[in-house]
């Protein structure tokens, strides 16, 4: 459950540029690796893997450098399961910038969360990798890594 919790957090996604002019950040990232593992890696206890993730940022509420702010992103996991069957997820999330830093709150906006979950990392260079840290009640785990996708 809280595997789940965590790839749907890093669903978050921010793009990056400058305070006065939109980001040049494309408006998605694909998972790339979980602690340093390429993908696919293990996912729950029973036997599920993580064979991908995404995170969706509309292009006008991308993040930028220097910038305060807030939005939402969509978080994408996909699992293949010990029956080989393949379930994908798709949950919207709220995100906040601060001092560079974004911040994707794991909890649904509809949902009650008792302890804090969150993705935490900092706003990446333009066309840079984003690099989130699952945080479950302020304790690090995970270190997730999105590559941007590339344009049409």
């Amino acid at each position: 459950m809280q595997r789940a919790l965590v790839v749907l957090a890093l669903v978050f996604a921010a793009g990056c540029g400058y305070s006065t002019q939109p980001s040049p950040l494309y408006s998605g990232y694909g998972l790339t690796s979980v602690d340093g593992h390429s993908l696919p890696v293990p996912y729950a206890a029973d036997g599920s893997v993580l064979v991908g993730g995404s995170l969706g940022i509309g292009s006008g509420e991308r993040p930028r450098a220097g910038e305060n702010m807030t939005g939402t992103v969509n978080y994408t996991v996909v699992v293949r399961r010990p029956d080989q069957s393949v379930e994908h997820s798709t949950v919207q999330l709220d995100y906040a910038v601060s001092d560079g830093v974004l911040r994707i709150n794991l909890c649904s906006p509809l949902a009650l969360c008792i302890v804090s979950t969150e993705l935490v990392g900092p706003v990446p260079e333009p066309y840079g990798e984003l690099v989130l840290t699952y945080y479950l009640g302020g304790t690090p785990g995970s270190v997730y890594r999105y590559f941007p996708f590339l344009p049409d």
